[in-house]
C-alpha cells in the first residue's frame, strides 16, 4: 500500500492488429507506454537501430479532421444551447460507455449532419455580424456630418457655385477665414483636433480656394450617399437593430440544438479517443510486418492484459513480463495506492514532486502531522462544523470528477483537527460562543501554544530523520544511514538531554554523558559531511561546513511557531468582527447584523483555510521532506481514452 509495484512489458504483434489491440490497451486505461523511438534509448540499445520507427497510419489525418469538427461543433453550440445551473450539472453523473459503446453510438446516428447545422448557423451569425460592422462604418463616417442639412446629392446639383465639404486641423480655422473671405464657410463639427466644413463659392474662385485649400492639409469628405447625413445614420442605426433581431432568432433557434450538442460531444470523445491511438504509434519501432511495443504496467493489472492479448491475438503475439532493473529506476512511472483516508493526501505530495521507484511514499508519513497543523491554525469549531456539513454534502449529493472528489475528501477529513483543536480553543466562530470544553485560553495560554507548537516541530523532525535512516538501511546503505541521519540524531538528542539537565536538575552524571554522545554524534556529522571530497583538508572542510547546518535546524523548529501564530490570528480576526457586528444600534443590529455576519465569517473562514492550506503544505516540504525526502519520480500516465464528455469504463 503505497508505490504500486510495476512491470515492463514487451508486446510483438502484427502490424496488421496494432490498431485492435491498441484499442483493448486503450480501453484498459492501466498502461503507459515506452517511447522506443527516443534517440537517448535507442543509444542505450542499438540493436533496436535496424528496426524501422512506427508512425501514424494513413487515416490519422482523417481523424484529426473529424475532430477538429466535433471540436467546433462543441464550441460552438456550448456558447447558445442553455447549459444547466451549477448544482444541476454537478449532480448529474457523465454518461458511463465502453470504447466498443462509445463507438457504436457515434456510428448509429449522422454526427456530420449536426456538425454542418452548426456550421451553417455558425455563418449565418458571420455574416449577421459582418452586416452591423459595415452599418455601424457608415455611421462612424457620418456622424461627424449630421449636422448638415443639406442632401449630399444637392450639393452635387449646383451649377454656378463650387462646394468643398471636408477637415481641416484646428490651427488653420483662422488663417481659412482671412483667406477665403470670398467665400460661404459653414462648420459642421469640431473634433479633438480637427474641424469638419462646408466651403461654398462662386465657380471663378476655384483656382484661389483650392491653392489655399491644398496649402493647409485640406482633407475632401467623398460619399455615394445621397441623402441628409443625419436620416441617412437614422436608417443605418434601424438596419443594425433589424440585424441583431435577425441574430436574436438564429441564437434562439440555436438554443434548441441540444440534440445536436450531445451528438458532437460523444463524437469529439470518440474521435479524440482515436487520435490518441495513432500518435501512440510514434512510441513503437516495427519491422515490414511485426510492431514492438513496450510499456510499464501495474503488477496486478498485467494477467489482464495476457489475458486480452490471448482473447484478441490468439497465438499471433509475443509477450514477456520483466521486473524493474536498477538502471530504470529512474524511468518508472510511479503510482500511488493508499487508503481512503490517506489518498485524500495525494495531491499534497503531488504538488512537491512524486517519490521515485526505490522510495518511500511520504504521503502516509505526512498525513498525520498535515492533519494536526491544519486543525491547529484553523482552530474553530464553527468553522470545522461548516466544512464538515459542505463537503459531506457534496460528496452525498454531487457527481464529481475524481479530481473533485479527492480534493473534497481533502477537506472533509481536515475538518475533523479543525472542529478538535476548536473545542481545545473554545472558539465557535470565534468568540461568539463560550464553550465548555475549552482546555486553553489562547488570550492567556500564549506560551502554551508555543510550546506546544515547538514540540510537535521536534517530533516531526526527528520522525523525519528516523524515517531516512530507516530507507538507507532497508536498501542496504547502513553506513549512510548513521553519517547522514544517525549523526544528527544523536547530536541533536544530546543537545536536548545537556538542555534538561540543566532546567530540570538532573544528575550531573547525565549530563556529561550526553556531552560525550553529542561530541561523538558532531564527529560523525563531521565525517559524513566531507566523505565525498578527495583530500584531506577538502574533506574537514566540508565536514565543518556540514556541523553549521545545526543552525538551519533551529530555523526550522522557529519556523513551527506559524502553527500558534495562524490559530491566534484567526480567533482574532473572528473575534474582531463579532465585536464590530456587536456595536451597530438597535434595528440595524437585527437587520444587518446577520448580512454582516455571514460575508465576514465566510470572508474569515476563506482567508484562515487558504493559510492553513499554504503554511502547513510549507511545513512539509521544507521543514519534514528536507531530512528524508528527494522526489523526482514523474506520476504514471495511463494511455486511455478521451473523457471530456464521457466516462470511459473498462471492457
Amino acid at each position: 500500500m503505497a508505490i504500486v509495484k510495476m512491470k515492463k512489458f514487451t508486446l510483438l504483434t502484427f502490424e496488421s492488429k496494432k490498431q485492435k489491440i491498441l484499442k483493448r490497451i486503450q480501453g484498459l486505461s492501466s498502461v503507459e507506454f515506452i517511447n522506443l523511438q527516443d534517440d537517448d534509448f535507442l543509444k542505450k540499445y542499438e540493436d533496436l537501430k535496424q528496426l524501422y520507427k512506427d508512425d501514424a497510419n494513413l487515416e490519422s489525418s482523417k481523424y484529426e479532421e473529424d475532430l477538429s469538427k466535433a471540436k467546433f461543433g462543441v464550441e460552438f453550440l456550448n456558447k447558445y444551447v442553455p447549459t444547466k445551473s451549477g448544482l444541476k450539472a454537478l449532480r448529474e453523473e457523465k454518461l458511463a460507455l465502453t470504447l466498443d459503446e462509445l463507438e457504436e453510438k457515434v456510428k448509429s446516428f449522422n454526427w456530420t449532419a449536426s456538425y454542418d447545422k452548426a456550421k451553417e448557423k455558425e455563418e449565418q451569425l458571420a455574416k449577421l455580424d459582418s452586416q452591423v460592422t459595415k452599418l455601424q462604418a457608415e455611421i462612424d463616417i457620418l456622424t461627424p456630418w449630421q449636422n448638415l442639412d443639406v442632401p449630399f446629392s444637392e450639393l452635387k446639383t449646383l451649377k454656378n457655385t463650387s462646394y468643398y465639404l471636408g477637415t481641416i486641423a484646428k490651427s488653420y480655422e483662422d488663417m481659412l477665414i482671412q483667406e477665403l473671405s470670398n467665400a460661404y464657410i459653414e462648420i459642421i463639427s469640431r473634433g479633438t483636433n480637427d474641424i469638419n466644413i462646408l466651403i461654398l463659392a462662386n465657380k471663378e474662385y476655384d483656382e484661389s480656394i483650392s491653392e489655399t485649400l491644398r496649402s493647409i492639409g485640406f482633407s475632401a469628405f467623398k460619399t455615394e450617399h445621397k441623402d441628409v447625413a443625419l436620416k441617412l445614420i437614422l436608417d443605418f442605426k434601424h438596419q443594425i437593430e433589424e440585424t441583431k433581431s435577425k441574430k436574436f432568432f438564429v441564437k434562439e433557434e440555436i438554443s434548441n440544438f441540444e440534440e445536436d450538442l450531445r451528438k458532437l460531444e460523444l463524437a469529439y470523445d470518440y474521435f479524440a479517443s482515436k487520435v490518441e491511438r495513432n500518435k501512440a504509434s510514434k512510441n513503437f519501432l516495427k519491422t515490414k510486418n511485426v510492431c514492438a511495443i513496450q510499456g510499464w504496467i501495474a503488477d496486478a493489472d498485467s494477467d489482464e492484459l495476457k489475458t486480452i492479448c490471448d482473447n484478441l491475438l490468439n497465438d499471433d503475439y509475443y509477450m514477456e513480463f520483466e521486473d524493474v532493473k536498477e538502471e530504470e529506476i529512474d524511468d518508472v512511472p510511479i503510482k500511488l495506492k493508499n487508503g481512503e483516508l490517506v489518498s485524500a493526501f495525494e495531491s499534497v505530495t503531488g504538488m512537491y514532486s512524486y517519490p521515485k521507484y526505490n522510495e518511500i511514499d511520504p504521503t502516509p508519513l505526512l498525513t498525520p502531522f498535515y492533519l494536526i497543523f491544519f486543525g491547529m491554525m484553523v482552530a474553530d469549531a464553527g468553522y470545522g462544523l461548516l466544512v464538515l456539513i459542505g463537503s459531506f454534502l457534496a460528496l452525498k449529493f454531487l457527481k464529481l470528477s475524481d479530481s473533485m472528489k479527492d480534493f473534497t475528501k481533502f477537506f472533509f477529513y481536515l475538518s475533523f483537527p479543525t472542529i478538535f483543536f476548536g473545542l481545545i480553543y473554545g472558539s465557535f466562530f470565534g468568540d461568539l460562543v463560550i464553550l465548555p470544553t475549552q482546555l486553553i485560553d489562547t488570550n492567556k495560554d500564549v506560551m502554551t501554544i508555543v510550546a506546544l507548537s515547538l514540540a510537535l516541530g521536534v517530533i516531526q523532525i526527528f520522525f523525519g530523520l528516523f524515517i531516512k535512516v530507516y530507507s538507507l538501511a532497508k536498501i542496504g546503505k547502513g553506513k549512510d544511514a548513521l553519517l547522514d541521519a544517525g549523526s544528527w540524531i544523536i547530536t541533536l538528542l544530546s543537545i536536548g538531554g545537556i538542555v534538561a539537565v540543566n532546567f530540570l536538575n538532573l544528575p550531573n552524571f547525565l549530563g556529561k554523558i550526553f556531552m560525550v554522545t553529542m561530541i561523538i554524534g558532531m564527529i560523525l556529522v563531521v565525517i559524513g559531511g566531507g566523505r565525498a571530497e578527495k583530500s584531506f583538508g577538502a574533506k574537514a572542510g566540508q565536514g565543518l561546513y556540514s556541523l553549521y547546518g545545526i543552525t538551519g535546524y533551529v530555523g526550522d523548529l522557529v519556523s513551527y511557531t506559524r502553527l500558534m501564530a495562524l490559530g491566534l490570528a484567526g480567533g482574532s480576526i473572528a473575534g474582531a468582527l463579532n465585536l464590530l457586528i456587536n456595536t451597530l444600534p438597535g434595528v440595524a443590529a437585527i437587520i444587518v447584523g446577520p448580512v454582516l455576519f455571514i460575508l465576514f465569517h465566510i470572508f474569515n473562514l476563506g482567508l484562515s483555510l487558504l493559510g492553513a492550506y499554504v503554511h502547513t503544505a510549507r511545513l512539509q516540504y521544507v521543514e519534514y521532506f528536507g531530512k528524508f525526502y528527494d522526489g523526482g519520480g514523474k506520476p504514471f500516465k495511463a494511455f486511455k481514452g478521451s473523457e471530456k464528455y464521457v466516462k470511459i469504463k473498462r471492457n
